[in-house]
């Protein structure tokens, strides 16, 4: 039939194609209306303004209120989050969140830099920096709620300045601070510095992981940052201390208050006071877990497998802990020297047992006829 829109059954395959009738399912299916008619069916209901709206009257305040019970259920370091949410919100809590900007971004960040810390010092650039991730990570989950249409920083850059302390305690200041604090407090310090375990990993340790039999612990992927399970051998001294702990009736965790039977939430009070008793400056409770990983390498064990004791599951962050100083490179040096050489002497020795053992050798030539030579 001429002017029909349906292929004739002599048209070429080309048509067919071009001409193809949906299927049953497809006819069944409703068309998806393009953004810009559901922006117009929205501003014609009057819903597209009301969201707007309401859009632009949230503020930063508001939004963490709806996003801290998430991080605290989901985020084992949710305290963290709180602390660092108490400065954004001092600062940019009464902004609206659909009008930030990178300007407001880095006014922020001049007014924490103009801001002293609890230890005197003004924030380090990787502080202000996850201080904005929260706030990015806030904002993200109002879009995903439906608060926000776009998130206003996504564009904002973080500064990503170096902030690595290279601070490693030996053994001989370790004795000092671990004699200076008090005896509640000497375990835990035990098991942070031999075995490098987070403080939030030591604080929530529980009885059920520990077994002092066989002298380890045992941590699920639920009770680790980087979400797997670790098995932690422990040292002989601090098997003795853990060992020594009174368990208290129905207590879960290993390291409790002593007034009030409750497991410890912050112990800096306790770090700083052995600090100060041990004569101590500019150490962190964190440095423990850095001078693990730094001093088990350089007795010896193998990089990989101080990233499995210490939970390390990246090998930048692994780095950012092992400290290499000076004295680790001239040692460096003096091993493959002492190696060339002992791989030297196990050669010529090597040669010298051949030569003894009768081993075949060259054929050796006739000793000269001299006398026969004088006479010609």
């Amino acid at each position: 039939m001429s002017g029909s829109r349906f292929p004739t059954g002599g048209s070429s395959a080309t048509e067919r194609r071009r001409f193809r009738p949906r299927s049953k399912q497809e006819c069944w299916q409703p068309r998806r209306k393009p953004k810009a008619a559901e922006k117009k069916a929205e501003a014609f209901d009057g819903k597209f303004f009301a969201r707007q709206k309401g859009e632009a009257t949230k503020t930063v305040e508001e939004l963490w209120e709806v996003y801290e019970p998430i991080s605290k259920r989901d985020n084992d370091s949710w305290q963290t989050n709180t602390g660092r949410a108490r400065h954004l919100l001092k600062h940019l809590g009464s902004r609206r969140a659909a009008q930030l900007t990178l300007k407001d971004v880095d006014a922020y960040r001049n007014a924490r830099f103009a801001e002293k810390s609890l230890r005197k010092s003004t924030p380090a650039p990787g502080t202000v920096d996850r201080e904005v991730a929260l706030l990015r990570r806030i904002l993200n989950y109002a879009v995903r709620c439906g608060d926000l249409s776009r998130n206003p920083l996504d564009g904002v850059q973080l500064l990503r300045k170096p902030n690595i302390r290279r601070v490693v305690i030996s053994e001989e200041i370790f004795q000092k601070l671990l004699q200076a604090a008090e005896s509640v407090f000497r375990p835990i310090l035990l098991v942070a510095y031999d075995h490098g375990l987070r403080k939030g990993e030591i604080l929530g340790l529980r009885w059920e992981q520990l077994d002092v039999r066989e002298g380890v612990i045992r941590l699920a992927p639920q009770d680790t940052k980087g979400g797997e399970h670790r098995v932690v051998y422990l040292t002989g001294r601090t098997l003795e201390a853990l060992r020594a702990l009174p368990r208290r009736l129905y207590a879960e965790h290993v390291f409790t208050n002593p007034a009030t039977g409750e497991r410890w939430w912050e112990i800096r009070k306790m770090f700083r006071r052995a600090c100060r008793n041990a004569g101590l400056e500019n150490i962190w409770f964190h440095d423990l877990r850095r001078s693990f990983v730094t001093n088990a390498r350089r007795r010896g064990v193998p990089e990989s497998v101080v990233m499995k004791l210490s939970g390390h599951r990246t090998r930048s962050v692994f780095d950012r802990y092992n400290v290499v100083s000076q004295d680790d490179l001239r040692s460096a040096v003096r091993q493959i020297e002492s190696g060339a050489a002992a791989e030297l002497a196990r050669v010529s020795g090597h040669v010298l047992d051949t030569v003894r053992s009768g081993a075949p050798t060259s054929p050796s030539l006739p000793p000269p006829n001299l006398a026969g030579n004088l006479g010609n």
